[in-house]
């Protein structure tokens, strides 16, 4: 009696021990699908800001963004985005390299809307607004490939260890 009672005992331990392992199993797959869905999240936020942001006039003659908390704060975050990527998706994913296209695109655009484009004039307009279009396209076309390319990361469907 006593030698099946530790057999029992041993039993239930060994199944508590193996769901406390599968929950953080769990617990981390979770985690990483929410770093990765923060990327996807401040990247958008900063292309919904990028859309609507116009620099004041005193921007445009400090170049500098004082006036322009929003982009700062969405910018900063997203360039930390970018950064974290390299350490949570694979490189053949593309992903931090089309974020980091993304960055310069983004920063061509501020820089154009900024400090270019108020101070140019006819042909060289034309020509630099063409360039700041392109951008801005580039930056546009970048969004649903960047989903395609973490779909396999945020399918939450798939994340789940609990499968028997």
């Amino acid at each position: 009696m006593h030698i099946t009672a530790t057999v029992v005992i041993s039993g239930v331990a060994a199944c508590v021990a193996f769901a406390a392992w599968r929950t953080s199993r769990e617990k981390l797959r979770l985690d990483l699908y929410n770093r990765r869905f923060d990327i996807y999240s401040r990247t958008l936020d900063l292309l919904h800001i990028l859309e609507t942001w116009n620099p004041s006039e005193r921007e445009k003659n400090s170049a500098s963004l004082e006036h322009s908390p929003e982009l700062v704060k969405a910018q900063q975050a997203f360039v930390k985005a970018s950064r974290e990527a390299q350490f949570l998706f694979d490189d053949a994913s593309g992903i931090h390299k089309l974020l980091e296209q993304m960055h310069a695109d983004v920063i061509a655009a501020i820089g154009f809307k900024r400090d270019v484009g108020p101070k140019l004039r006819g042909a060289e307009l034309v020509a630099e607004n063409q360039k700041f279009i392109e951008r801005l396209n580039r930056v546009h076309a970048a969004a649903p490939l960047l989903e395609k390319g973490m779909k396999k990361y945020l399918d939450f469907h798939a994340l789940s260890a609990w499968r028997w």
